[in-house]
């Protein structure tokens, strides 16, 4: 069946659909009232009802999606219904057949509607018919039950006698169309005009338009913000300014910031403040308390170190409960990082170095040992990248990979995982240790997440390429491998750590000499471990990486012809890349790519011949284009390579561009697949030297035209 929309569009309406919940999980807001629009945009789309720009909107008490402009009436739409082919729809003598018939009374015609239609498979019967369009109010009032009812939500509740689940009882539902009320009925409540106001300022329903800014001054007139992006600045606003009124500056928490937005309707910051004693626990540790358990900003003093003193942000604050709710927070606070102080003064009663033998007890994954097996496997990859790469760093990479992973059996760590790196570096610095030692133990699980800085000593950077590709690597032998969008073990982000800690450190290491370290590292504890099918899959998984990371700046066929040249030192693509793009902008690379591609093209064709020779015997040139071009290639070896091998890849393209008359000349003058078995094994050899000096830069059978 094909149906042909005529979109016409008439007179349009302001669309406002809100759900009003019990306070829903701060993280779910915005996932959800994102999905409410993309639900009602489908039902108008796939209806072919015209509509205009659309927002969503969100608090802990609903879910808003608005729609500027949305016509009122579906068009019209033109119908060709398909039947069976006409051969079977009509007898020898031009008579409908039962199957015609079927297919009418099927559409509720007679055999007079039926038509015969012509297409490229042949004649078939056919049907066409004029739908006339629906409301676009009773279009929606069926859809959005529906809508509703397939919002994603982690888990789901029912409530009262009320079969229908969702994140949280609903209250009420507003569904405006201009001002006509979209019917329909959800969890028991039915659809109307009434919003709500902040439950504790304006506790009572009021009348809401469709219009946008008008919907957003009523619900402001009943302390409710309900655009987040207005929130969110307001909450910035205020923290800054209490801030500085406390001597210091906001130490800015995005994250956190993200999760207030969301849990307040009416945000109201108040400055709190805690006993000044517990600013000998490590600022991280009161960072993180203070965040993770009562979502308040920290402050630092002009020094950059903590002041005694915390915003808070309420949902509903007056000058009477101001007081009470700082106190309030505070108290949490003190028992909080007393708990935090005790854990601190419990782990650093002993050196850090004390904890490495609980390591053993605790396992990293099954059938690669525990995590007292993965740091001595740390160790070890990470003394010979030392030996390798930096050996006057070599003492301290050692200590920084025996201590790296300490922390984890620190009382800390277990309250506050994601403080692992962080509490082992303050530890080892109260243990006296080396400084840049203690920098590194934190520093090695950096980069942690996309725009993350890498490492800065040696000793971090070297043994965070060790733990990352032991991970990679165990996980992998595990069949533990990321497909689709599973990834539990986060080995993509591992691995684009490593090729950012080798690229922007300039560290000269192969990626199959990181792996080759790390399978032998693991072999111990796996047996019949197939060591080069292992390799080949960690290389081809760091390759697709590598990919991923240079195609949203180089298009795809460049980015392929520098990869299939070689990708196992990480640190000469983006040279390659910046050079052959640039080489590609100017004038006159078609041709010389089309050249350069056609070599490419017969070397790889002949590659598995027998046949196809592997020394040049110039004693067999019967071409003066033979000769030109073995000359050419000659001429230009030492320089490509010298060019190469210094990094600089502009040059080697501009040496690699002289021998393309010498290219052109042999394929003009020269049949290169003759009977004669001697000169054609000679002239692909002749060839393949010559691909050779390209793909020392790319591989430009892969190039596009």
């Amino acid at each position: 069946m094909s149906t042909e929309l005529h979109p016409t569009v008439g007179a349009a309406a302001p669309l406002l659909v809100e759900i009003g919940c019990e306070e829903i999980p701060a993280g779910v807001v915005p996932v959800a009232a994102a999905a409410l629009l993309d639900g009602i945009l489908k039902v108008l789309d796939e209806a072919g009802i015209a509509h205009a720009e659309a927002c969503w909107l969100g608090t802990p008490r609903r879910l808003v999606a608005h729609v500027h402009g949305v016509a009122l009436q579906q068009p019209d739409r033109h119908e060709t219904l398909t039947g069976p082919p006409l051969r079977a729809a009509q007898d020898a003598s031009g008579q409908w057949t039962k199957a015609a018939e079927g297919f009418a009374r099927g559409l509720g015609l007679t055999t007079d509607a039926l038509a015969v239609l012509e297409t490229p498979k042949g004649a078939y019967v056919a049907v066409e018919r004029t739908l006339q369009g629906r409301t676009t109010a009773t279009v929606l009032g069926e859809a959005l039950p529906d809508v509703l009812r397939n919002l994603p939500f982690p888990k789901k509740m029912r409530w009262g006698r009320e079969r229908e689940a969702f994140i949280r009882p609903v209250h009420w539902l507003v569904s405006l169309l201009g001002e006509t009320v979209v019917p329909f009925t959800f969890a028991g409540v039915a659809s109307g005009r009434l919003s709500w106001g902040h439950r504790f300022y304006r506790n009572e329903a009021l009348a809401v338009p469709a219009d946008l800014d008008a919907y957003k001054a009523a619900l402001a007139q009943a302390f409710v913000q309900v655009d987040p992006e207005v929130r969110r600045a307001d909450i910035r606003k205020q923290v800054i300014a209490l801030s500085q009124s406390a001597g210091g500056t906001w130490v800015q928490d995005e994250e956190t910031l993200e999760v207030v937005t969301y849990l307040v309707e009416w945000p109201a910051p108040l400055l709190g403040k805690f006993a000044p004693e517990f600013l000998e626990i490590p600022a991280p540790v009161i960072r993180t308390t203070l965040r993770e358990n009562q979502k308040l900003f920290t402050i630092q003093g002009p020094d950059g170190k903590l002041l005694d003193r915390f915003v808070a942000v309420a949902n509903t604050l007056s000058e009477q409960s101001r007081e009470t709710i700082a106190q309030g927070n505070a108290r949490v606070v003190s028992a909080r990082l007393s708990d935090a102080r005790f854990f601190v003064r419990e782990d650093t009663k002993a050196p850090l170095e004390t904890k490495l033998a609980s390591l053993d007890d605790r396992i990293w994954l099954a059938g690669l040992g525990s995590i007292g097996d993965k740091a001595r496997r740390i160790g070890k990859m990470s003394a010979a990248l030392a030996a390798r790469l930096c050996p006057a760093e070599t003492v301290r990479v050692a200590r920084t990979a025996q201590l790296c992973k300490a922390d984890l059996a620190t009382r800390m760590v277990f309250e506050f995982p994601e403080l692992q790196g962080v509490i082992g570096a303050d530890y080892a610095l109260v243990g006296g240790e080396d400084p840049i030692v203690a920098r590194a133990i934190a520093q090695h699980y950096q980069p942690r997440f996309a725009g993350d800085a890498i490492p800065q000593d040696a000793a971090g950077a070297l043994v965070s390429l060790a733990d990352k590709i032991d991970a990679i690597v165990g996980c992998f032998a595990l069949g533990l491998i990321p497909s689709g969008t599973q990834d539990p073990y986060a080995l993509r982000r591992q691995a684009l750590g490593i090729l950012r800690i080798i690229t922007e450190g300039g560290y000269a290491i192969a990626l199959s000499e990181l792996v080759t370290l790390a399978i032998e590292g693991i072999a111990s504890a796996r047996e019949g471990l197939d060591a080069v099918a292992l390799r080949d899959d960690v290389l081809r998984f760091f390759r697709g990486r590598l990919a991923s990371l240079y195609q949203a700046d180089y298009p795809v066929d460049l980015v392929e012809a520098v990869l299939e040249a070689g990708h196992d030192r990480p640190g000469t693509i983006a040279p390659r890349l910046q050079a052959l793009n640039k080489l590609r902008s100017g004038e006159g690379f078609a041709p010389l790519a089309a050249a350069f591609k056609r070599v490419g093209n017969l070397v790889r064709k002949a590659g598995d011949d027998p046949q196809a020779g592997r020394e040049v015997d110039p004693k067999l040139f019967q071409e003066p284009a033979e000769s030109a071009l073995h000359a050419a290639v000659a001429g230009v070896a030492e320089a490509v390579s010298g060019a190469v091998s210094r990094g600089d890849y502009d040059a080697a393209l501009g040496h690699l561009v002289v021998i393309k008359p010498a290219v052109d000349g042999f394929f003009d003058g020269v049949m290169v697949m003759t009977d004669d078995e001697a000169l054609r094994r000679n002239r692909l050899a002749l060839l393949r030297t010559c691909a050779g000096l390209f793909a020392q830069v790319a591989d430009f059978a892969r190039l596009q035209a």
